[in-house]
């Protein structure tokens, strides 16, 4: 089951980019709620982000 955490982890990707962007534009704009929740939102993706990696290292290992 290759496929699955290679998309998980291109889709994690792309929406960390679009999240990091947006968090530059909103603080360019001073549009500090907006700041607040794409940083939320990047914080989450980098946490599932993580627990992706560890899953990938423990279905390496066991192999």
């Amino acid at each position: 089951m290759v496929k699955k955490p290679f998309l998980y982890n291109i889709l994690l990707n792309v929406g960390l980019i679009l999240m990091i962007l947006s968090a530059l534009a909103a603080y360019d704009s001073k549009l500090y709620p907006v700041l607040s929740i794409s940083m939320a939102i990047i914080i989450v993706l980098v946490y599932l982000k993580y627990q992706l990696l560890k899953q990938v290292k423990r279905t390496n290992k066991d192999q």
